[in-house]
């Protein structure tokens, strides 16, 4: 089953990204079951820090990006 990489990291208000604060792996059996789950997780338990949310698969394609703020 592929894994795909849940990562969080802090976004600047000049819009740069920093390094990420979290990597979680996410199995899933394809990109848009890996995105639900993704949805699916509770951010209250992630770096509190990280605004700015992506999931990649095993090669570093982008399925899924999302602004924390955007979430809450």
């Amino acid at each position: 089953m592929p894994v795909f990489v849940l990562r969080g990291a802090h976004r600047a208000a000049d819009g740069q990204i920093g390094p990420p604060l979290f990597e979680e792996a996410i199995t899933a059996d394809n990109p848009a079951d890996a995105v639900r789950l993704a949805n699916a997780q509770d951010l209250s338990t992630k770096d509190e820090r990280a605004n700015a949310l992506w999931l990649v698969d095993a090669q570093g394609v982008l399925h899924w990006s999302l602004r924390r703020a955007d979430r809450d």
